[in-house]
């Protein structure tokens, strides 16, 4: 009787674990897809980005945030922590990025936020299609 209830007591754990994992690996691969989208954006936009004051062509911007993100590696979990983590100031100064579009001077932090909420958005509508 005890060695049958500990068999279903270890059913359940393994089961529950598995479980966990499964839905650890899904979030990860989530994440990663959002951040990899976030660099995509970055990459085909037309704004300049201005870091420390300089600034850098889209393809340049991208490169930078792509280093920063391998460099940091499993420290960024998900896409808002790659914002807010690596994309919103230099880690080196402390200042600021931010980007100009179409005459527009905004917080990097604050344009690849929308960016995420609008692809989120969108990534639910194709999830609830289907």
């Amino acid at each position: 009787m005890i060695a049958r209830l500990l068999r279903q007591a270890c059913a359940v754990v393994a089961a529950s674990l598995a479980l966990t994992l499964c839905n650890v690996a899904q979030a990860q691969a989530t994440s990663n897809t959002e951040i990899e989208h976030l660099l995509k954006f970055v990459a085909a936009s037309s704004c300049t980005f201005v870091r420390n004051g300089t600034e850098y062509p889209a393809g340049k911007a991208r490169d930078h945030l792509a280093s920063k993100y391998q460099f940091a590696g499993s420290r960024i979990s998900t896409a808002d922590d790659f914002i807010k983590y690596l994309a919103t100031e230099s880690s080196m100064s402390g200042e600021k990025y931010h980007v100009k579009c179409a005459g527009v001077d905004k917080p990097s932090g604050l344009w690849l936020s929308e960016e995420l909420k609008r692809y989120r958005k969108a990534s639910a509508s194709v999830h609830a299609a289907r």
